[in-house]
């Protein structure tokens, strides 16, 4: 029964996962007038991305001729900003066409879709009609200009919103959020706005997500956890993007205090900013879910009473699509305390069984070898990949599928290395993976710090290996401290993160006090049952989750994903011992190692990509 339930998880976390991570079905054309669709999007998307289109050329002023005649057609009275281009764009600009003129203009396309209230704050929809240099843009930012037409026919046949809808397609994003800058906040109707919808790009394909937001966003988010039926959002990504340096247009409003909501796609990376990134490579169901969630958002603002007030921030996430969990950052402690009690209901019975703190211990330990040999790892096949020694930008998006593909088969390696430790007669064996490791990553270049820690902790947590893999008890709760630990620093240092731990370290921990007091010797499939949904439950969205924040950091920064391993090892710990089949789970780890460092390597010895576009070739 227990292996029952192991694969019965497996395959259901795979299939709701996978389920999470693909676009959806294109709404047709002959679909009602309110819904969004991406085939009328497409015919749009089409007509601004057949050319290059940057800054100051002829057919940047065809691209925002035929966006003026769609936004006058759908009662948008629409008129044109002009601007000298700075001296950091024209600097952006004589690198691509040195024959630029000192007097260019960049030209923003400004509209107004009015409401009931003219008075009322505005709701601002807002994406750039410009390209970089050679790349014809069907991506960027095509499909967030095409998805604004839509997103307005589809209000209007709604009715007429409550408020203003501004229009704002700036030009000269791609030279440095030129055109966002001498819109905001100088122009008179930059007052007029109240919250602002970006929508981004950066690639042709995959799920659409709302990745940042203004601060104080609590009230938004409980807006637009309503207003999206399907959401693709979490507060960890808020996080981590005000910590990158990485910019859109929606920086410059956000600078000035506005609220806000800033949606971008990222599959289909080898796109982004190519010569080939043409209407034809666009997959028009990640315009669909960039469509349905950007317009639900924004009938949620224009038609709402009232714009919610900003306040403080709150914590949010989706469960793999299927809706919105949101609560403030105080409640995380509660989650918290939640999981220690049940934690420690659970411990209170399984020392009466004879499980001794130092099993508990010796299961901590496993989870903090897996975290020094994941982090390990991780980089050691990106480094083998060539991703670490300043590649070529574009030709490393192109190859994002690979190098997620090669971080998955070692991700799998160490999960199975991890159920299978244990103290064996000779400790030195359990050594070996740390130095290879260790010694491959150093080799390679990788930063000294990162591998003597890494060293560090792995030498002794695989010398000091539990015996019988400190039974089912002793690891598995050892693996839920951990888990818990994790929560108390993130809930301290990054609340906006604490989530990720603290809901798994919850389900496991209530999963863990039910069998401990129902049956603690696993004798009943009743108990496989009540693991394997907490398994199940915790991993459906962990799976789209982990994918999307590949993408969104990509390689070179895999290592960070480490951590969520700790996560699936917690989750299937009762479920995934090897207690018999050893040597046929050391040929598996030693197939999945081999197969992880032969995608590594072909990736290094492979041509640079076709979508690369040229202007990077110097780089």
């Amino acid at each position: 029964m227990r292996i029952v339930a192991l694969i019965a998880t497996i395959l259901v976390v795979l299939w709701f996962g996978l389920r999470a991570i693909a676009p959806p079905a294109v709404v047709p054309a002959s679909a009602s007038t309110t819904v969004f669709s991406a085939d009328r999007a497409m015919v749009d998307l089409r007509t601004i991305g057949q050319r290059p289109h940057p800054v100051a050329t002829v057919d940047n002023a065809r691209v925002r001729a035929y966006l003026a005649g769609r936004l006058r057609g759908l009662g948008v009275a629409t008129e044109e900003r002009h601007y000298l281009v700075d001296p950091v764009g024209y600097a952006r600009l004589r690198s691509w066409n040195p024959q630029v003129s000192a007097s260019a203009e960049l030209v923003d396309l400004i509209g107004v879709l009015p409401g009931r209230d003219r008075a009322q704050p505005a709701v601002a929809l807002m994406a750039h009609l410009d390209t970089v240099w050679g790349s014809p843009g069907a991506a960027d930012d095509s499909i967030g200009v095409a998805s604004i037409l839509e997103i307005l026919r589809a209000i209007r046949a709604k009715g007429m919103p409550a408020r203003d809808i501004v229009v704002i397609l700036t030009d000269g994003e791609e030279i440095g959020l030129s055109g966002a800058r001498a819109f905001w906040p100088g122009d008179p109707l930059a007052k007029h706005v109240g919250v602002v919808i970006n929508l981004e790009s950066r690639g042709a394909g995959g799920r659409a997500a709302m990745f940042e937001t203004g601060t104080g966003n609590a009230a938004m988010i409980r807006l637009f956890g309503r207003g999206v039926a399907h959401p693709i959002a979490d507060s960890m990504a808020v996080l981590a993007y005000r910590l990158m340096p990485n910019n859109t247009d929606f920086t410059v409003p956000h600078e000035q205090g506005l609220p806000g909501f800033n949606f971008a796609n990222l599959g289909r990376a080898g796109y982004y900013h190519s010569p080939l990134a043409m209407a034809d490579h666009v997959d028009p169901r990640s315009v669909q879910d960039m469509g349905d969630q950007a317009l639900g958002t924004a009938i949620a603002l224009a038609f709402a009473p009232k714009l919610p007030a900003t306040g403080r921030d709150a914590v949010f996430f989706d469960y793999a699509g299927y809706g919105l969990v949101a609560y403030a950052i105080g409640t995380g402690w509660l989650l918290i305390l939640g999981a220690a009690l049940l934690w420690g209901v659970a411990v209170l019975r399984i020392r009466r069984l004879g499980i001794a703190p130092a099993e508990m211990l010796a299961g901590a330990g496993a989870m903090f070898w897996l975290l020094a040999h994941g982090v390990l790892a991780l980089a050691a096949v990106n480094l083998l990949s060539g991703s670490a020694r300043h590649p070529n930008y574009y030709d490393r998006l192109a190859a994002l599928p690979m190098l997620e593909a090669q971080a998955v088969l070692a991700a799998a390696a160490l999960l199975l290395g991890t159920f299978l430790l244990r103290r064996p007669v000779w400790r030195i064996a359990w050594l070996v993976p740390t130095l290879c490791l260790a010694l491959l990553c150093w080799k390679q270049g990788a930063p000294h710090g990162l591998v003597v820690g890494c060293t560090l902790i792995g030498l002794p947590t695989g010398w000091f290996a539990g015996e019988k893999n400190q039974v089912r008890w002793g690891g598995w709760l050892g693996a839920i401290a951990v888990l818990l630990l994790i929560a108390i620093g993130l809930q301290v240092k990054a609340p906006l993160a604490a989530w990720i731990f603290a809901w798994p370290a919850l389900t496991f921990a209530l999963a863990a006090a039910v069998v401990a007091w129902t049956d603690a010797a696993f004798a009943r499939p009743a108990s496989w049952a009540i693991i394997a949904a907490a398994a199940m439950l915790v991993g459906i969205p962990l799976l789209p989750l982990a994918h999307l924040t590949f993408l969104g950091i990509g390689a070179p920064l895999a290592p960070a994903l480490a951590p969520l391993l700790l996560i699936v090892a917690a989750g299937l710990w009762p479920l995934a011992q090897i207690e018999r089949q050893r040597r046929a789970a050391l040929v598996a780890i030693a197939l999945l190692a081999v197969a992880a460092t032969g995608i590594a390597l072909k990736v290094r010895g492979a041509p640079l990509a076709p979508t690369v576009p040229g202007y990077s070739l110097d780089k």
